[in-house]
């Protein structure tokens, strides 16, 4: 058994995953970018069928406004929903994780889970950090800083047997 004291993911260990869950990234990012893109496509379509009625940097500005007006509301509604997660009972405090053969958990003392190998779908080892890939709104991040030399070999070990026995996402259709 591996026991990881502390786990508490900073910023770069925890930005967003690319890949693991195919499509479904770039389908999700389409209601960030359809507005903006609608929003210019309709200034260039005004700005084509008003021809030279039109002030000479009305489009530029309408293009230029809506960008930062579109930009400025996604950063207030990230630092609001950061806001908000700050004062939630659990925030700030760090996680216990205990990975064995049988699948791995988490605490913090307010909150546990216990995940199965078979609820996994599959397991990103990156550079700084491992990816287990549950669902697509969750996906534990285990840091690799956290790991010694021995418990990261173990780590990689106990995966590539899971992975070996069939068990690693046995439970996703």
């Amino acid at each position: 058994m591996i026991i990881i004291d502390a786990v508490a993911p900073n910023a770069h260990e925890m930005r967003p995953i690319q890949r693991g869950w195919g499509l479904i990234h770039w389908v999700g990012c389409l209601p960030l970018y359809i507005p903006i893109l609608a929003a210019i496509l309709f200034g260039v379509m005004v700005s084509a069928v008003a021809g030279d009625h039109l002030p000479p940097l009305l489009l530029g500005g309408y293009i230029i406004g809506t960008v930062v007006l579109w930009a400025f509301a996604n950063r207030w509604a990230q630092a609001v929903v950061a806001a908000e997660a700050r004062t939630s009972p659990v925030a700030g405090l760090a996680w216990r994780w205990s990975i064995d053969d049988q699948g791995f958990a988490f605490d913090n003392g307010l909150q546990s889970n216990r995940l199965d190998w078979r609820a996994i779908k599959a397991i990103r080892d990156e550079s700084d950090r491992f990816v287990f890939l549950v669902a697509p709104h969750y996906n534990p991040i285990l840091p690799s800083r956290l790991l010694d030399a021995g418990e990261l070999a173990q780590l990689q070990a106990l995966i590539e047997e899971v992975k070996a026995s069939g068990r690693l996402g046995r439970g996703v259709d």
